[in-house]
């Protein structure tokens, strides 16, 4: 630490031999810095606010059925526009800026300039200040002017611009909806015209229809053994039952063989009327009949061997007795199963026919409905898209509706822009200040910088641990009496030329003002 302070005394020694060197720089660039401030002219600044009144009576009652515009994000676009370059050199061009250019190199350096002067600032509660600074007070009051006439009519008017642009864009983008629909839709019916039979119907795809074909192909099989069953247990029943009890001939068997033979025709004829004569339900009823009728035949034969029905009404009751009802009643059980067998042969053909036909198409109908699907995708997906553009259309004309009925934005000017008479720059004190603090540090480091250049050796142990020597002895300097007064002063000489620097600092800060509008008075 001593070492440190040793060699920081040294230092000092070194740079005091130069003190009137740094007084002298000091001094003359406190002076550059301060006639350098007070020769820059007044800046005026020209302001002006506005507040936008974006409330409508209108926007709670069209929520949802109009577009909501966002007035927050519209200013803060447009606070882009103007400080745009063509927006700029209109400006320049009406407020007669450009007259301070003489040539179009420099119009476009003033061009340039502009944005670092112009200041948009939007503030709480939408107001929104605007600011330009110039050496000419009128023409900061005209800038600013012009730029709040150009911000309000340009807010005002690009939503009008947008709503039509794009309304022309929904309107372009529908009329290619609604041709890409079309085409769509003639695709679908045209793949449906040619693959009539082998599309999906309400069932399902192509393996839900396999299956549920399977299942009820497999349905009527089960029906069918149950059906054979029950008619073989019949046929069984009835090779145990007899026609009748006893010997006497009656005719009332006969009537019900006969209504049985014209129920079954007329079933026929219903039959007929659907399916031809090879068809198995026909068949199977055609042979029911020529069994039925085979039977009477025969019970005939019997009752005409057989003694006649006597015309005593108690013997014919008594001859009624001997019919026997269980054999008439199992001959109709299994008329009725040989039906039902028949139908269920036909209805398993059928269906083996089906399943057959859809195991041979295992690998066309796939690709049929995959490509049905592929078609249906994309007339939902154009349409519903062109659905989407028809809504928006619509919003985007109910808004232009509701903005030409109303005002959507409204600007109320709360400053307008006057011409300022204070100057608000440039901040000539600071300027001043910093000149002051630049010059005294300055005058320092050159005292500093000339001691490193022309080092001296300032003790006897300092030339000892340089030179590596023994030092005998030194010599002391005795200065002549005439100027033992003056060296002895130089401290206080030194103090007084900064404190004479600090006080011209405060005569000038404080009469810079004062001056400045004496000299602008004679100038003028």
């Amino acid at each position: 630490m001593q070492e440190l302070i040793a060699q920081v005394l040294i230092q000092a020694r070194n740079a005091w031999r130069f003190r009137w060197y740094a007084v002298a720089c000091a001094w003359a660039l406190a002076l550059a810095g301060w006639i350098y401030a007070l020769s820059q002219p007044d800046i005026y600044e020209a302001r002006a606010r506005v507040f936008v009144d974006t409330d409508s009576v209108l926007r709670p009652l069209l929520s949802g059925l109009a577009v909501d515009t966002n007035v927050q994000n519209r200013v803060a676009m447009m606070s882009q526009v103007i400080m745009s370059r063509p927006n700029l050199e209109k400006v320049a061009r009406e407020t007669d800026l450009y007259l301070r250019a003489p040539t179009q190199e420099a119009f476009a350096r003033m061009v340039d300039d502009l944005p670092a002067r112009i200041s948009l600032q939007g503030g709480r509660e939408n107001t929104y200040t605007l600011r330009y600074s110039d050496t000419d007070p009128a023409m900061a009051q005209r800038i600013v002017q012009t730029l709040l006439d150009a911000f309000v009519e340009d807010t005002l008017g690009v939503k009008r611009a947008d709503t039509d642009t794009a309304q022309e864009f929904l309107t372009q983008q529908i009329r290619e909806y609604e041709a890409r629909l079309r085409e769509a839709e003639d695709s679908l019916a045209r793949f449906k015209k040619e693959n009539v039979g082998l599309l999906p119907g309400e069932t399902g795809d192509y393996y839900t229809r396999l299956q549920t074909a399977q299942t009820k192909l497999d349905d009527l099989r089960s029906q069918s053994r149950l059906v054979e069953e029950r008619r073989n247990e019949l046929s069984k029943q009835l090779e145990g039952e007899v026609p009748t009890f006893g010997l006497f001939d009656s005719d009332s068997s006969g009537g019900a063989v006969d209504s049985r033979v014209a129920e079954y025709r007329r079933q026929l004829d219903q039959l007929m009327l659907q399916y031809t004569e090879k068809h198995p339900k026909v068949i199977a009823l055609k042979e029911t009949i020529a069994n039925i009728e085979a039977q009477a035949a025969a019970d005939a034969t019997k009752k005409r061997a057989a003694q006649p029905l006597p015309k005593n009404p108690q013997e014919a009751m008594a001859r009624a007795l001997d019919i026997n009802p269980v054999y008439q009643s199992l001959r109709v059980e299994l008329s009725r199963a040989q039906v039902e067998a028949a139908e269920l042969r036909e209805q398993i053909a059928e269906q083996q026919a089906a399943v057959s036909n859809l195991h041979t198409k295992v690998d066309t109908i796939p690709q049929i409905e995959a490509e049905l699907k592929r078609l249906n995708r994309d007339y939902e997906v154009n349409r519903a898209q062109h659905q989407a553009l028809l809504q928006r259309l619509e919003s985007a004309r109910l808004s232009e509706s509701a903005e030409a009925s109303t005002e959507n934005v409204k600007f109320r000017i709360i400053e307008p822009a006057v011409r300022p008479l204070i100057p608000t720059g440039p901040k000539r004190g600071l300027y001043m200040t910093a000149a002051l603090v630049g010059a005294i540090g300055a005058g320092l480091a050159l005292a500093i910088v000339l001691g490193q250049l022309k080092p001296v050796f300032l003790s006897r142990a300092m030339l000892k641990d340089i030179t590596g020597l023994p030092v005998l002895g030194t010599i002391s300097f005795q200065e002549p009496k005439a100027q033992r007064g003056f060296l002895r002063s130089q401290p206080v000489l030194v103090g007084a030329a900064f404190a004479g620097l600090l006080i011209a600092y405060l005569l000038t800060v404080a009469l810079a003002a004062p001056t400045i509008r004496l000299l602008q008075t004679a100038l003028s």
